[in-house]
């Protein structure tokens, strides 16, 4: 799942009209907050989307990373990783932590995703993951 975000990062860094910001603090939970509240001020409102945000927080290495992309450089990105199919490849991924309940449910509704249905969720959250262990991603669209 990391690996997905970090080249999201690297896109960013890459284009002038993104905004990638990393910095190290002990306790994330205010920027999870704000984040959070971010979301939820759009949440309902009528799309399209226009911007990805996503943080994430590496507990070991007590490293926040902020990342704000516009849409459309995500969709062209999906679409040049996925060499224009966009479904997602889950085979190597465990993203589902409860125990088996709803596991392959969630496996394969994602299966189904394609990248140009970005375009089509709602505005506001569309992924928040808290680990045991620390880590923590927080995904929304503006």
């Amino acid at each position: 799942m990391f690996q997905r975000f970090a080249i999201i990062g690297m896109l960013a860094f890459s284009t002038s009209a993104c905004l990638v910001n990393i910095s190290h603090v002990s306790n994330p939970d205010r920027y999870f907050e704000e984040a959070r509240r971010n979301a939820a001020a759009v949440a309902g409102r009528p799309g399209p989307a226009k911007e990805l945000r996503v943080l994430v927080y590496d507990a070991d290495e007590r490293k926040l990373v902020r990342v704000e992309v516009p849409l459309g450089l995500v969709l062209r990105l999906v679409e040049r990783e996925f060499d224009g199919d966009s479904g997602l490849d889950l085979d190597d991924m465990d993203f589902c932590h409860s125990g088996g309940r709803g596991c392959d449910e969630a496996r394969r509704k994602l299966r189904k995703f394609r990248g140009k249905d970005l375009e089509k969720l709602p505005l506001g959250l569309l992924v928040e993951v808290n680990e045991d262990d620390g880590e923590r991603v927080f995904v929304y669209l503006r």
